[in-house]
């Protein structure tokens, strides 16, 4: 089965950047059914290891932080593999209950978005106390409803409209962005697809991997690790695009036989 009319599940809700992006997935790829919500990054892998959903929207990479544990996952080899790619702008806010300023200030929530906002944290919030929420920046905002205005959270503008919070400063992630993974269970080939994902362990393997790039007409876009346990040996993802910008041929991924976790197009939406 293709990846589409399949069910789909992300963290959070609607109003989080990971609904953002899997509402733009949905976009690109119709008939995909949902998506259903889940309060942890572990829950919505969880959900799609058992089968209660068919593919789990995660984010892969940003701008600011580099590889997630989404690749850490794929690496340590829990049976995840890449079906599309979303890359999506931030667009991070700081929202507060109605009437906060700036100034009022002293702690500030959210979810994995914090980590775009360092720069203007640091800069113009240096005494407030910042920490990731362990569920969610939906979950962390409605504390902020609950607290008494000195509470923040780095979170959509949607969020805000929804819930009944202020933006106090829009934009204040420097322009990142954000990569999602639909992320499957079993190897799919998405349609047009140009990135191949390879999973390799150890310096011989990656040796192997790379000397086949140019004949296939294949470059790096990126490469991570993972330690494997043993000093100077690690796991290695790569992730390859074809030259041309054109479609894999099917050859490329024959070429690579159980070392493929990935086989997917990437689209950056609005």
């Amino acid at each position: 089965m293709s990846i589409s009319d399949r069910r789909v599940g992300t963290l959070g809700s609607e109003l989080t950047f990971a609904g953002q992006a899997t509402r733009a997935l949905l976009g690109h790829r119709p008939g995909l059914a949902g998506p259903e919500y889940f309060p942890t990054m572990d829950g919505v892998v969880a959900a799609l290891l058992d089968g209660r959903i068919d593919v789990g929207v995660l984010t892969s990479e940003t701008s600011n932080t580099a590889c997630t544990e989404t690749a850490t996952r794929i690496l340590a080899g829990e049976g995840l593999f890449v079906s599309d790619e979303i890359v999506v702008p931030y667009h991070c806010a700081l929202l507060g209950k109605r009437g906060s300023r700036l100034e009022h200030i002293k702690h500030v929530g959210g979810h994995g978005s914090i980590r775009q906002c360092r720069r203007f944290l640091e800069e113009r919030l240096p005494a407030a106390t910042v920490e990731i929420h362990r569920q969610n920046s939906v979950a962390a905002a409605r504390e902020v409803l609950e607290s008494d205005g000195s509470m923040a959270v780095i979170g959509t503008e949607a969020a805000a409209r929804a819930l009944g919070l202020e933006i106090i400063e829009p934009d204040i992630d420097d322009g990142s962005a954000g990569g999602w993974w639909a992320l499957t269970t079993a190897l799919e080939v998405s349609p047009g697809a140009d990135h191949l994902a390879i999973r390799v362990e150890g310096s011989g393997e990656l040796e192997e991997v790379l000397a086949l790039l140019a004949p296939l007409g294949l470059a790096v876009r990126t490469i991570t690790n993972a330690p494997t346990g043993e000093i100077f040996r690690y796991r290695y993802l790569l992730i390859l695009r074809t030259r041309s910008g054109g479609p894999l041929t099917g050859r490329e991924i024959d070429a690579f036989g159980s070392r493929v976790v990935g086989v997917f197009s990437t689209t950056t939406a609005s």
